[in-house]
């Protein structure tokens, strides 16, 4: 049996993370979460999440969704990334492009229409 993959979910908003992790736990993947950048980095460099999941604001954090994509590709340009923000601001859509995310979801986003962009993912990794 394959093991299941890794996803990170960042977000500042709790109550997001948790039920976006029970979520995605409750499909098979292997769910991390994250409250704020630090965290997020330290969780990536332990555990090589294959599909990222990262809030674009996040003011209670030392850095943005834009600059924790920005270390996680000094890392590792591989990994899939799914940016998620309340505002259509294009451009932090335009510098989520610039370090390769691959898709850009507003919220707040029906579970349905999240667990599609996962399987469209878990697509492009395989």
């Amino acid at each position: 049996m394959p093991e299941p993959i890794k996803i990170l979910v960042i977000d500042d908003e709790e109550d997001i993370l948790i039920e976006t992790k029970e979520i995605l736990e409750k499909k098979g993947f292997s769910v991390f979460a994250a409250l704020d950048s630090d965290k997020a980095l330290e969780v990536f460099q332990k555990e090589r999440p294959r599909i990222l999941l990262i809030d674009i604001h996040m003011p209670r954090s030392r850095l943005d969704g834009i600059e924790v994509l920005e270390e996680i590709r000094k890392l590792d340009k591989t990994s899939y990334c799914i940016m998620v923000t309340r505002v259509d601001d294009q451009e932090k859509i335009d510098a989520a492009k610039k370090l390769q995310a691959n898709r850009y979801v507003l919220k707040p986003f029906n579970y349905h229409e999240l667990l599609n962009l996962i399987a469209e993912a878990v697509k492009a990794i395989s």
